[in-house]
């Protein structure tokens, strides 16, 4: 899902390892906002989505309760088979509810954090934040590197066979996939 930062072989040497450190240094306020803003977003999305889900549960629970009176009334025998058949499907039915609501979850958790990274470049401080991706770009790739904006925020850098992707939809999905892991505990 995440785009190649740089698509020449990595350096391993002293001033590589600076570079690397540098460019960590100088991304970790913008990771460390954008996550602060992505787990903000997700808290709420989470906390509505199990709202939702309770209530589909209930409104499901309910449904089985009239069910399984109906099926007691036409006859013993026939009620315990009836029953069965209808708590597995109400069971695969809250399990599709279920897992229909985590996917609409995960996508607009997506969708919000990746829009709230896109939303920086109409941001006060966007110009700074701009100027620094941009020197970390000419330090890695050099004076002579070619930097061409991106609509949506960003930009690419180009010099020589090697390239650095810093547009704002990049450094979403990068960031979301960093932070994606951690979603699991939420459905449990």
């Amino acid at each position: 899902m995440s785009e190649l930062a740089c698509t020449t072989a990595p350096s391993t040497g002293p001033a590589a390892r600076r570079g690397e450190a540098d460019t960590e240094a100088a991304l970790r306020p913008v990771g460390t906002e954008l996550l602060r803003r992505a787990v903000a977003d997700a808290d709420a999305i989470v906390a509505t989505a199990r709202a939702a889900a309770r209530a589909a549960v209930t409104d499901a629970q309910e449904q089985a309760a009239a069910i399984t009176e109906r099926a007691r009334a036409a006859g013993v025998a026939r009620a315990a088979t009836h029953r069965a058949a209808e708590q597995w499907r109400l069971r695969r039915e809250e399990r599709a509810a279920l897992l229909a609501a985590q996917r609409d979850v995960y996508d607009r958790w997506r969708c919000q954090g990746a829009a709230a990274v896109l939303r920086l470049s109409v941001e006060p401080d966007w110009p700074h934040l701009r100027d620094l991706l941009r020197a970390k770009a000419i330090q890695l790739l050099g004076p002579e590197a070619e930097i061409v904006a991106d609509p949506a925020g960003g930009f690419v850098a180009r010099s020589g066979g090697r390239r650095l992707d810093l547009r704002l939809s990049t450094i979403a999905a990068r960031a979301l996939d960093t932070v994606e892991p951690e979603l699991t505990g939420l459905w449990t």
